[in-house]
């Protein structure tokens, strides 16, 4: 079978390996310039890294458990901390060098075409077709195929598919991650994380330091809901200015180097949808995500294993 996977984050790239390992032939699409969605890692001048989008994962499913304990067993993840604040006992995971890392491994060995902007997927006879303009220096072209997975957020997939299917309504509220390189090492917390339910800016604090994915001391931000949505089309510059300024009491006086800014439309499904995946078109066409799968990394992986399963089922 021929399939096609628009998205190459977590799910996508979950969904492709289990296709690919189970036989079939699996074209991979994502309009970045690499694999990954949000598991996203920048790089500084100094030399150091912060994950700008998902900051660590835990485990609560059997399928996901033996996921992470394979990628443990390579050095692919390690544990960060049992809890922020206080200790839970929970493993929080995350990646040596940054969670981009990880993505990159999860999308080796599959066919990857990155910087490809599919701007349409149209259903004809038992078919699917995927088309994408030329840009970035690929030739426009489409793809015919027999399935297409789409793992973008869902108003994007809805309209990829241009009406001919119709989507679940599913709203996502943003986020907008600021990432701070600082001269010396700040004390966030006992773990290097710290996760506030209260207040107007920010939701997590983390040390990229701390939990390994950097060599040098930079700090990610996110901040809330509220605050993202009411500041989201403003100028870089502005918002920039207004976020360091309300992060200097987390800073305790280390000076900042350099800053890096990220707007997420779609950080997080506000509810997400009842079931792991949305299928429509006889099979032929599957969505799947975090807006499906639960808000979280393991969501979007047991999703991308939930879309797989629904292919082989055409």
């Amino acid at each position: 079978m021929d399939v096609a996977v628009v998205g190459a984050g977590v799910a996508g790239l979950t969904a492709a390996r289990s296709l690919t390992q189970a036989g079939h032939s699996v074209t991979v699409f994502d309009k970045g310039r690499r694999p990954g969605g949000r598991l996203s890692t920048n790089v500084f001048a100094n030399g150091g890294r912060a994950d700008i989008g998902a900051q660590f994962f835990t485990v609560r499913s059997p399928e996901f458990g033996r996921a992470v304990a394979g990628w443990s067993g390579e050095g692919l993840v390690h544990e960060w901390c049992r809890g922020f604040d206080s200790i839970d006992g929970h493993p929080r995971y995350a990646v040596p060098g940054g969670m981009a890392l990880l993505a990159t491994a999860l999308a080796g060995g599959l066919e990857v075409r990155c910087s490809v902007h599919v701007e349409r997927i149209r259903l004809e006879a038992d078919k699917v077709l995927v088309d994408w303009p030329g840009a970035h220096g690929h030739q426009g072209g489409t793809l015919v195929v027999d399935a297409v997975i789409v793992t973008a957020p869902v108003p994007q997939s809805g309209a990829l598919l241009d009406g001919t299917v119709e989507v679940p309504s599913i709203a996502y509220d943003p986020t907008i991650s600021l990432a701070v390189a600082v001269d010396r090492k700040v004390r966030i917390s006992a773990s290097g994380g710290r996760q506030l339910s209260e207040g107007p800016v920010w939701s997590f604090i983390g040390d990229n330091q701390a939990k390994g994915a950097s060599g040098q001391p930079v700090i990610t931000m996110h901040s809330t809901p509220g605050f993202a949505a009411s500041r989201f089309d403003r100028d870089t510059a502005a918002i920039t200015e207004e976020m360091l300024e309300a992060a200097r009491p987390f800073l305790h006086g280390a000076s900042v180097l350099e800053t890096q800014l990220q707007r997420w439309r779609y950080a997080t499904p506000a509810v997400p949808y009842p079931e792991r995946t949305f299928t429509a078109a006889d099979g032929r066409v599957v969505l799947a995500g975090d807006a499906f799968g639960g808000p979280r990394v393991e969501g979007a992986f047991l999703s991308g294993l939930s879309a797989a399963e629904a292919v082989q089922r055409l």
